[in-house]
């Protein structure tokens, strides 16, 4: 696959979730806004954001822990000739932490296990650098998140959308971070250190 469109078409037919249109143009507008060099993506699937971010400019380090998607977005990274600029790190992300601990980063885009952000949140900002910036996709979860009943859902399906509700609950209240919420594509959010 060499053009962003056949890639953006194998999700689709594969049923690989990626960032929707509206929530990349955010991602890639706040990219050219505040030039981070280095970035921490969590959840990589077929490469698709982290070859929309290298592209942008930046340099991505990338986790992913199913060998299918890693072993794709391998290629996908090499059919666009971005190897150079991302790195993959095939791991659990909730146990990848040794692996990148010496690194800082300027933004964060966590885009993985839904229940697990705030997991994700607290293991990696502490890489952060000094003006670094999170930024999370799905956190209106398709709207369900804005539901008031969701009796008819899976209880896997509520537990998540609990755990995710909370988590942007504990952004607002964060003391350490200002957060914005915006809801282009599924949902985005980006967080700001505190100086």
């Amino acid at each position: 696959m060499e053009s962003i469109k056949e890639l953006k078409d194998y999700a689709k037919e594969n049923h690989v979730p990626i960032i929707q249109d509206a929530g990349l143009e955010f991602l890639l507008d706040s990219i050219k806004k505040y030039h981070p060099n280095r970035v921490l993506e969590v959840g990589t699937a077929i490469g698709y954001s982290a070859i929309n971010m290298a592209l942008a400019g930046t340099n991505v380090v990338t986790i992913e822990r199913d060998p299918k998607m890693y072993e794709l977005a391998l290629k996908n990274i090499a059919d666009f000739n971005l190897t150079d600029k991302i790195k993959v790190v095939f791991s659990d992300a909730k146990e990848a932490l040794p692996l990148i601990k010496d690194l800082r980063f300027d933004l964060i885009f966590i885009d993985a296990a839904k229940g697990s952000y705030q997991t994700f949140f607290d293991l990696y900002t502490p890489l952060l650098s000094e003006n670094g910036m999170v930024i999370c996709d799905n956190l209106d979860f398709h709207g369900l998140c804005d539901k008031d009943d969701l009796h008819e859902y899976s209880r896997s399906l509520r537990s998540m959308i609990r755990k995710l509700n909370k988590f942007k609950e504990d952004l607002e209240n964060n003391d350490g971070y200002v957060t914005e919420f915006n809801h282009c594509g599924d949902g985005m959010s980006i967080s700001f250190k505190k100086r």
